[in-house]
This record gives structure tokens, C-alpha cells and sequence, in this order.
């Protein structure tokens, strides 16, 4: 067990889900981490148990989703700041759903950042885990979502979640098909849900409308991205990063959505794990396609079948 300083907890591991983030941790790809790596990581979306605290906020025997620290969560106890925890209770405890507040909690924290949305449009370009979540909490917001992605199942999911429209393909392509097209209504925003390379932040650029606003939420791999900077400039665009929440308040408020929404929202865990298959559970979600894989979950209770 480790030890815990002022305003952290100790939590026992019950679920985890990987993110798109820990692939490239997982895979080599990541900058400046060389393995091995240390135990517990690459995971961050965690739920647990309080087994002991040094925070007013919680008391051992609490049912929490809690970012472990270092992302270092895939461990039978790991550290956890209270400020990146949130309390959870009742159904919401047992439910496979409640993996899904901390990365609604990044989605809250940046469509925040965008100002009243409502009535506005919005084209979400890449429909994984968090262009679903954000096509879902932008059409609850009163906006009017299109989605964009390769992969059919993932545009059939947005739908579900209330995107208006769906294009299945690539966004370039899509840039192609409506070059010189009159009828063609850009968005008032659009979102880089995609990450981990460098080209469709430049694809969002030209597809949103004249002084419209580029929300980038993909995880970026290199630390230099070519822009397209005489479109950014000549239209006026607002171009928001957005990665971590501040504090513990979008937490609370994703724990909210989630336990109102849990049916709703539920289908997006697809795939679970023991924690003796947790390679398996990677390298499936390293599948771009992988057994149409949206949020792969291990259960974290197990470590009795884990042979040294």
C-alpha cells in the first residue's frame, strides 16, 4: 500500500476503462517514458473504494471515481489528489457506467469553454469515446450536432446520442466533397475528437464557418503541429485547447449526468475484462477497429488470478 500525503486518498481498485490516451503509453509512442513502465500505469479512469483519507471530502468506506496519480491506476491500491475525486452512490455504485464521469468531466469542462451554445451548429470530427460523450452533452446543450468518422457503428452511435447527421468517412475526404459545393453550411464549431497526429486539426480549420470556433480535444503525440495559419488568420477563427479539468466541480457535475443518464449512456462500455487479460483488453483497444470497441472496462477486484 501506498502511503498518502495531505488532501490525497488511498483507493482500492474495483473498474477501470482505457482511454485513448493510454494506447500510445501502452504501445512505445509516448515521449519521454521508456519501459518498463512503472506499476499501474497506463490507466486513469478509475473507480474504487476510500480505504484511507487525508481529506474532508471523503472518509474510508466512500464508493469514488478518482484519478489515480502519475496514472498509475491499474493497481491493486493507488494514490488519488481528493481534488481530481468525486463521491458516488446508490445504483450508479454497481453500474459499469460510472467509468464514464471522468471522461464526461473533460468533455463538461471544454464545451464550458465555448460560451452559450445553443442553437448553434456543430460538427464533431472523430466519434470515439469523447466525440460521442461531446456530441451527446452539445446536443444537450441545444446545439445542432453532425458527426464525422471512418467507421460506420461509431456514426450509428452518434446518432443514438443525437447527432442530426453523420458522414462515414475521413475528414479530408469530406473537405474534398464539398469544395465549391454553395449548399454547403459550415458549422458554427467544430471538434478534433481524433488526436495523435497532426493532420485533422488543419481539416477542422476549413471546415468550421468564418469566425467560428475550433475546439481541439485530441490528444496531441508531437509538441509542433503544422497550421494551416492563413486560414486560421483570414477567418477569424477561435481556435480552444482543452484537456484537464481544473478542479473537482466538473466531476461532480459529470457524476450528476451520469446518474440521471446512466441507461442512456451505458452501451458505451463494450468490452470487459479480467484483470489476467488486461494485455488482451490493449491490445484490442489499439485495433482501430477492434471488435468495434468503444470503452474496454478490467475488472480491478480480481488479483488472485494473477499468476506471478
Amino acid at each position: 500500500k501506498p502511503e498518502i500525503a495531505e488532501d490525497q486518498i488511498l483507493v482500492r481498485l474495483e473498474k477501470v476503462v482505457l482511454c485513448g490516451s493510454d494506447i500510445p503509453k501502452f504501445t512505445g509512442m509516448w515521449r519521454g517514458l521508456h519501459y518498463p513502465l512503472p506499476p499501474g500505469m497506463p490507466i486513469h479512469e478509475c473507480v474504487g473504494i476510500v480505504v484511507e483519507s487525508r481529506s474532508p471530502r471523503f472518509r474510508a468506506g466512500d464508493s469514488v471515481v478518482a484519478i489515480p496519480s502519475g496514472d498509475r491506476g491499474l493497481a491493486e491500491y493507488y494514490v488519488s489528489n481528493a481534488v481530481k475525486a468525486v463521491g458516488i452512490s446508490g445504483p450508479l455504485c454497481s453500474s459499469a457506467a460510472c467509468l464514464l464521469i471522468q471522461p464526461l468531466s473533460t468533455v463538461i469542462y471544454a464545451v464550458d469553454r465555448l460560451g452559450d451554445i445553443a442553437g448553434r451548429t456543430a460538427m464533431v470530427v472523430g466519434l470515439g469515446p469523447i466525440g460521442l460523450l461531446t456530441t451527446w452533452l452539445l446536443r444537450r446543450y441545444g446545439s445542432r450536432v453532425t458527426g464525422v468518422d471512418p467507421f460506420a457503428w461509431r456514426c450509428e452511435a452518434a446518432e443514438r446520442l443525437g447527432a442530426e447527421r453523420t458522414y462515414e468517412l475521413h475528414s479530408e475526404r469530406l473537405l474534398s466533397l464539398i469544395a465549391g459545393d454553395d449548399a454547403w453550411e459550415a458549422p458554427d464549431i467544430c471538434v478534433e475528437a481524433v488526436g495523435q497526429q497532426t493532420r485533422t486539426i488543419n481539416d477542422c480549420l476549413h471546415l468550421v464557418k468564418h469566425r467560428g470556433q475550433v475546439l481541439a480535444l485530441g490528444v496531441p503525440l508531437e509538441p509542433v503541429y503544422p497550421i494551416d495559419y492563413t486560414r486560421f488568420f483570414r477567418g477569424n477563427l477561435d481556435l480552444i485547447a482543452s484537456v484537464t479539468p481544473p478542479d473537482e466541480t466538473y466531476m461532480i457535475r459529470a457524476a450528476s449526468l451520469v446518474g440521471e443518464h446512466e441507461k442512456e449512456l451505458a452501451f458505451l462500455i463494450t468490452h470487459r475484462f479480467g484483470l489476467d487479460e488486461a494485455g488482451e483488453a490493449y491490445a484490442l483497444y489499439e485495433m482501430p477497429d477492434g471488435d468495434h470497441a468503444l470503452k474496454v472496462m478490467i475488472d480491478g477486484t480480481d488479483w488472485q488470478a494473477i499468476t506471478p
